[in-house]
């Protein structure tokens, strides 16, 4: 009998074995996944993204990221740009059938630098805590996720499961998320020592209805 057979003359390595391999829908996702090989420039971007997945795998809210929308897969829209001057009073601006026409604007390569990294966000119809700087209640917000979040920037915090916008600041030991409404002076959200501040994003655009 050779040496690396057993009893019932069957190798004792190699081949597939009775319930080996990982088990159907064991990932950190919830769900079966794919190899896949990623650009160095794109990589920050991608496991970020894959952070927000894993964090709705294990019970987070599916509201957080279900108006996430990927702004390179977004349709250019071209715009003609008109020369002129616009008054506060009477118009006399000319009129667009004249010869004004300069050139055609795509508002995504106007409103967005980094496509892979940017998402658009919808403010609640009730949220008025940024009035001040022109975020108005149901206000259409550009965040990029690439951009490292510094003192005095708009950002988009992950605050206990829910998205919410402030102004950042930071000072020596002090971390605030600050609102802009001098009316109705909402109280700022202090981090003390040893509590987390996860900020999703960088808002570098805001989009308002008249």
């Amino acid at each position: 009998m050779c040496e690396n057979q057993n009893i019932n003359n069957q190798p004792s390595h190699g081949g597939k074995r009775a319930g080996a391999g990982r088990k159907k829908n064991s990932s950190i996702y919830g769900e079966s996944t794919t190899p896949i090989r990623i650009p160095n420039s794109s990589l920050s971007v991608v496991l970020r993204h894959l952070e927000d997945i894993k964090r709705v795998s294990k019970g987070a809210s599916q509201s957080q990221l279900e108006n996430l929308f990927k702004a390179d897969t977004a349709t250019p829209i071209e715009l003609q740009i008109y020369s002129g001057i616009v008054s506060a009073g009477m118009s006399k601006f000319a009129s667009p059938a004249q010869d004004y026409v300069q050139q055609k604007l795509d508002l995504n390569k106007h409103l967005i630098t980094n496509p892979p990294a940017t998402y658009l966000f919808t403010v609640g119809k009730s949220y008025d805590s940024m009035i001040d700087v022109g975020i108005q209640p149901g206000a259409l917000l550009i965040v990029d996720r690439s951009i490292t979040p510094k003192s005095s920037h708009i950002v988009l915090a992950d605050i206990e499961g829910e998205l919410i916008v402030k102004r950042l600041y930071k000072w020596r030991n002090v971390i605030e998320l600050r609102s802009e409404n001098k009316d109705k002076n909402y109280p700022a959200i202090t981090f003390t020592e040893g509590q987390e501040l996860l900020i999703w994003g960088v808002v570098t655009f805001n989009v308002n209805s008249l």
